[in-house]
């Protein structure tokens, strides 16, 4: 309903955060979360995401503080409630939340993660308190996370980082998936927009050069997803009647694929004005 254009982002979340008060089926309440997250970060116009994201983060909050503790539906919206912080006051809560104010919230060390790169992100934490953070916890998933979290920092350089990793043959598959969670940040599709270009630039070469794993992850995974304009939309359909007119029917197929929510959030985005 809301992906097919037949409502607003205002109105959705309206409806949607409204509902959440009185489910109690995790099941359905992580996909309510999903929802909310994507009509926000997609379907919402810039002009009012500030809002929107401010507005999602309060009514998260409110539910992981009358979430019984210690229970999974606590668990879900403190995440949700760290994934959709806006502002000063929220930011601190999150790091709150990392130091244990809500009661019966266990904080075991995917979560403690999962707190930090939400603050990194938001330009909230050090690279000293990461790298602190990997020698608490210097397993697999810990050097995982670690990756995710440097690919977070809201700076060019860690975009750099993890774009270019992505393209090193020689990265394993699970650091490879690690650093796109990083460098695609929706609430940093400003700083992804430089990007841009030279995604496009590279789609061939990657394609030609390495496995098909590697070369998927790279096509899907650093699509400017989030950088929702006809700019990108414009460069897709060149790259697609251009340099990419005759490339392999799945490599067009999967730059199609990722074009469909860019083609789909812009077309719901007319309705949130």
């Amino acid at each position: 309903m809301h992906r097919d254009a037949e409502i607003s982002s205002a109105d959705f979340i309206e409806v949607a955060l409204s509902g959440l008060a009185g489910e109690t089926d995790d099941a359905i309440v992580n996909i309510v979360i999903a929802q909310l997250g994507t009509s926000v970060e997609a379907y919402a116009t810039d002009a009012n995401r500030h809002k929107y994201r401010e507005k999602l983060a309060n009514g998260f909050w409110e539910l992981t503080s009358k979430s019984a503790p210690g229970s999974d539906l606590q668990l879900l919206y403190s995440r949700a409630f760290a994934a959709n912080a806006h502002t000063e006051d929220q930011i601190q809560k999150v790091r709150g939340l990392l130091e244990g104010s809500a009661q019966g919230l266990k904080i075991d060390a995917d979560l403690r993660w999962y707190f930090l790169i939400s603050l990194t992100e938001r330009g909230a934490t050090t690279k000293q308190e990461l790298e602190a953070e990997l020698a608490k916890d210097n397993t697999t998933s810990g050097n995982l996370f670690f990756e995710t979290a440097t690919a977070a920092a809201p700076n060019a350089e860690a975009k750099a980082y993890a774009f270019n990793k992505v393209m090193d043959t020689h990265v394993a598959t699970s650091v490879r998936s690690a650093l796109v969670a990083g460098f695609q940040r929706p609430i940093q599709r400003h700083i992804l927009e430089s990007f841009v270009d030279l995604y496009f630039e590279n789609l061939l070469s990657q394609w030609k050069s390495k496995s098909y794993e590697i070369a998927a992850k790279y096509v899907t995974g650093l699509y400017p997803s989030w950088v929702l304009t006809q700019k990108v939309m414009d460069k897709t359909n060149s790259w697609l009647s251009g340099e990419g007119k005759d490339a392999p029917a799945v490599l067009r197929k999967l730059v199609k694929e990722s074009q469909d929510g860019l083609i789909r959030a812009l077309k719901v985005q007319k309705l949130d004005i």
